[in-house]
């Protein structure tokens, strides 16, 4: 194992990596940093809808980019295999925006079809709030574009540089925004700082791609009909749109809780219980970390039927993910009261469903990576079946635990829906592992 790391430490690629892991952990630090800003700043009040707005736009975009983010990088990897970069991938990327586009303004006539009062009637009548969500609206394609432009990035190999604004740049406008506002203007207009911002960060990388790929001579100049039949628009939404549903489904359960508590709590509860979603982000982080590295080698190993080796990996990684995770889950719950009291004094009611999502995430390192065992062994349909499955679980465990018991209804109806993905995961990941 010591000469495995070596070899690893030694390898070409790993100033690559462990700048990428730098910054990764550099924004995680960079975000927490600028919520104990906001929270000893504003009132929990703004910073509730600011976190709606922002869990809002994060639904939608995953709606409007239809999974683009995700299937651009099997594009240009197999367009890369097969020598055929330079003939395809200025095609496939007009094509997304086009695609990214056209959902955009489906999204804003399906929310014109809505009636207004409809809104208004579950917020309680807040029309502060309805402005929110129609801005977002209004405005999701610069949202969509810039998720989608940070992900085309990295595929043009500008790895570091796309990492910074998905960790950076992102969040760059809104956070001077919020200096420039604590003394001069309205303290709401953070929120418009957060939508509108997405207008420049869009151009901005929209212009550094376009460049790239014409200095590139990466559009197509002559027309080639395998190029043409495997990249147009029907055959990128074939590939993107079943990629799109598990990170859609991933989002909605980060959200539904957010949605009612401010329904029937308001934006304070919003404000406090999406602090203890964050420290939760501590623990998904190391799941995160472990996945990127073990997820090649568990289809490597499954496709090879070397599955020795496949238990192996798998044992380890949930070993690895334990160690890691168990500790940090332990501070959190015996020095939770003192961490949230850094974000201000309120901040202490989050304690309770912050130590449930706590407890959940470390019965769910017990499972490992299951999130991607599915995926990584051609399983992919019946993991978007549970996943689709766990949503409805966690919609329906919403609508009646949090109208009872507010944030802590919240906290468990995701931590049930987390467990059940992780367990029916885990279950039929073995029973199909065990038929080679």
């Amino acid at each position: 194992m010591q000469n495995r790391i070596l070899q690893i430490i030694k390898g070409k690629e790993a100033k690559k990596i462990l700048t990428t892991l730098f910054l990764r952990i550099l924004g995680v630090l960079s975000l927490f940093g600028f919520t104990l800003f906001l929270t000893n700043n504003y009132s929990a009040a703004i910073i509730g809808e600011y976190e709606l707005v922002r869990v809002f736009l994060l639904i939608i975009g995953s709606i409007t980019v239809v999974g683009t983010e995700q299937s651009i990088l099997y594009f240009v990897g197999r367009l890369t295999a097969y020598n055929h970069l330079e003939n395809g991938i200025g095609k496939i990327y007009f094509n997304i925006v086009k695609i990214i586009f056209c959902s955009s303004i489906v999204l804003i006539f399906f929310f014109l079809f809505i009636p207004k009062k409809m809104i208004l009637d579950f917020y309680n009548q807040d029309y502060t709030m309805y402005s929110y969500i129609r801005k977002s609206v209004f405005f999701c394609f610069f949202y969509s574009l810039t998720i989608f432009n940070t992900e085309m990035l990295r595929a043009l190999n500008y790895i570091n540089l796309s990492e910074l604004f998905r960790n950076f740049f992102k969040y760059s406008i809104v956070i001077l925004g919020s200096l420039i506002l604590l003394y001069l203007g309205n303290p709401l207009w953070i929120i418009d700082c957060y939508i509108y911002g997405f207008i420049l960060l869009s151009i901005t990388t929209t212009l550094l791609i376009v460049i790239d790929i014409k200095r590139r001579n990466l559009i197509i100049t002559k027309k080639e009909n395998s190029i043409e039949e495997e990249f147009t628009i029907r055959s990128i939404l074939r590939k993107s749109y079943p990629m799109a549903t598990s990170g859609l489904c991933f989002f909605i359960m980060l959200s539904v809780d957010v949605f009612l508590l401010k329904r029937y709590f308001g934006s304070e509860a919003v404000a406090y219980y999406s602090i203890a979603v964050k420290l939760l982000t501590i623990l998904s982080m190391v799941i995160v970390a472990i996945n990127i590295n073990v997820a090649p080698k568990i289809s490597e190993f499954y496709h090879s039927s070397d599955m020795l080796k496949l238990k192996e990996l798998l044992r380890r990684s949930r070993k690895i993910i334990c160690i890691m995770n168990i500790p940090i889950g332990f501070f959190l719950i015996v020095f939770g009261k003192k961490v949230l009291l850094i974000f201000g004094q309120n901040y202490i009611e989050a304690y309770y469903p912050m130590v449930i999502l706590v407890i959940g995430q470390m019965i769910a390192s017990l499972f490992g990576s299951t999130a991607i065992i599915l995926n990584m062994i051609g399983e992919q349909n019946k993991f978007q079946f549970i996943i689709l499955s766990a949503t409805l679980v966690n919609i329906c465990s919403n609508i009646v635990l949090i109208p009872k018991y507010g944030m802590i209804g919240g906290a468990m109806s995701f931590t049930i829906s987390l467990l059940f993905w992780n367990i029916v995961s885990f279950y039929f990941s073995l029973k199909q592992i065990n038929k080679i």
